[in-house]
């Protein structure tokens, strides 16, 4: 499955290097953009984006530079989020697409963010996954943390080796429900990237990130200006980005009501393996019920 899903990516020439995408779905579909976080790719959406464009949404889900099948250069600025968030914009531009509805996720809440700040004219809607723009309730896993720091080129060094094929393996599946029970093939296209190169990203990710965080009262601020319909779908088993401390803090910015809010029981950090279906089913329902409810008609 993964062959197929690599041979369907198309790619676009960007600040740094080649963007690979995947864009499944009627071209004349209401788009929306799924963004990945770390360290994952357009791959963790593969369910649900096939489930969009069947249900004739146009799905468009890249790979972020430095992850996926995307060029991984060298050069630890390539990674800050305005630069990842100006690619996302050339793709979109590249498209033909004047308004997106953004679908994030971890660290592609931020980088979507960015966009939101910027370009909010750009965004017909949103859907927030599991990703924070909460400083104050938000504590990085300490093995992410752990790659910033002069331990960091060892232990990439190890997850570029065959030994980092298991090291991969458990530390997406410990984020998600299925835990030692996930196929180890769901993980492997994860390890392949990093394997080629998609170190580079993590490294430079880990390494910025208090300065990441320090645009979060940044993003907060675009969320309670975003004039677009929104949306919240939650992993409830998500042992850092907790549910507790983070969904009603999106709810007061984002103006939801009750109907906007989701929470997945039997979901994880990655709920797109956890629950794909049911995440289709709500973007979809989203889409045609607030984004262009005529489509419905």
């Amino acid at each position: 499955m993964f062959d197929e899903h690599t041979a369907a990516l198309k790619r676009l020439a960007v600040s740094g290097g080649h963007l690979a995408y995947l864009d499944v779905g009627p071209v004349a579909g209401p788009p929306v953009l799924l963004l990945h976080g770390i360290p994952t790719s357009s791959w963790l959406y593969r369910t649900i984006a096939a489930r969009l464009a069947a249900d004739g949404l146009r799905a468009v889900a890249p790979d972020l530079l430095g992850f996926g099948a995307s060029d991984k250069p060298a050069g630890r600025d390539l990674y800050a989020a305005r630069q990842q968030a100006d690619r996302l914009l050339t793709l979109v531009d590249h498209l033909g697409l004047s308004q997106v509805t953004l679908v994030v996720h971890d660290a592609g809440g931020p980088w979507g963010f960015e966009l939101v700040d910027r370009h909010p004219e750009r965004v017909a809607g949103l859907v927030v996954l599991n990703t924070t723009a909460y400083a104050d309730a938000f504590t990085p896993p300490r093995d992410i943390r752990a790659l910033g720091g002069p331990l960091g080129p060892a232990m990439l060094a190890m997850m570029r080796s065959p030994l980092g094929r298991p090291m991969v393996h458990k530390m997406v599946a410990g984020f998600t429900h299925a835990g030692k029970s996930l196929d180890p093939a769901v993980t492997e296209p994860h390890w392949l990237a990093l394997r080629d190169g998609g170190t580079t990203a993590l490294r430079a990710f880990a390494q910025d990130l208090p300065a990441f965080t320090a645009e979060f009262p940044r993003y907060a601020a675009a969320l309670r200006r975003l004039d677009a319909p929104a949306a919240v779908v939650w992993g409830t088993h998500d042992p850092v980005l907790r549910a507790d401390r983070l969904v009603q803090r999106f709810v007061d910015d984002l103006r939801l009501d009750a109907a906007d809010v989701h929470l997945l029981d039997g979901a994880s950090h990655f709920l797109q393996e956890d629950r794909p279906d049911d995440i289709a089913e709500l973007v979809q329902r989203f889409v045609v019920d607030r984004v262009v409810p005529g489509l419905a008609a």
